[in-house]
């Protein structure tokens, strides 16, 4: 079967969509479609500044990646790290589409993890592996700093287009660094940030596990005895929203 643009945009899309930031164990949020740009033809034009967004972006989701893959090598693998690397593959996944879409050059090509084209990005990537390999703390200090600019890229590169398939793009990207941004400040601040198994998640390691989630009625006992009070399970919340959804 022919593989099109469209065939590769939605798949990179969907994995965009599905991923999460989310901790070892964090419940699933409520689906909410993922949007995929329709373009009408296989590729398209762009101009200088809207070349300069993509290559960017592209690089900057990479840094993302790289940054937070080896701080979670660092630090013995905690949780927000790899999985929010794992959410950041598929956001430079998707930018990818969009430079085939409009047939421009991966600056990514060839590059080895932590090498950068662009200077500004070379020294941001140096100068938060080292701050971050200090310690558990500046390293998610490092992912706030990396999701913060990100954002403000982001929201200015959506500002700076027409363009409805790069739009929507971007628009699903910036939803992920909101909540890889919360994620981050949350473990920081030793914050309690989902549900598993009626349990809080905190710092990024999952709470005591116990039974499944949902078995709130405990067997009745012999005759004479009142059965165990029903607890109703609890809220399933999920700071990461749903414009990455953790994979099963």
């Amino acid at each position: 079967m022919k593989t099109t643009w469209k065939t590769r945009t939605a798949v990179a899309f969907t994995a965009a969509g599905v991923l999460t930031v989310g901790w070892a164990t964090t419940v699933q949020a409520a689906p909410t479609p993922s949007p995929v740009p329709t373009p009408a033809a296989t590729t398209a034009t762009a101009d200088a500044t809207l070349t300069d967004t993509l290559t960017h972006m592209r690089e900057e989701e990479r840094l993302a990646r790289d940054l937070y893959t080896a701080l979670g090598d660092k630090h013995g693998q905690v949780a927000p790290f790899v999985n929010v690397a794992r959410s950041e593959q598929a956001h430079f996944d998707a930018m990818g589409a969009l430079l085939t879409r409009y047939a421009l050059t991966d600056p990514a090509a060839g590059k080895e993890a932590g090498s950068y084209t662009e200077p500004a990005l070379q020294a941001l990537y140096d100068r938060l592996l080292a701050s971050g390999s200090e310690s558990l703390a500046k390293a998610y200090e490092a992912g706030i700093t990396v999701e913060k600019q990100d954002i403000a890229d982001l929201k200015a590169a959506i500002s700076q287009t027409t363009r409805t398939d790069v739009q929507a793009v971007l628009t699903n990207l910036l939803r992920g660094s909101e909540n890889h941004l919360a994620a981050f400040a949350a473990a920081r601040d030793g914050k309690v940030v989902g549900v598993r198994n009626g349990q809080g998640l905190q710092n990024g390691r999952s709470g005591a596990s116990g039974g499944s989630q949902g078995r709130n009625w405990r067997r009745p006992g012999r005759a004479g005895r009142r059965p165990a009070r029903h607890v109703p399970p609890p809220v399933r919340t999920d700071p990461t929203g749903s414009a990455d959804r953790h994979l099963r």
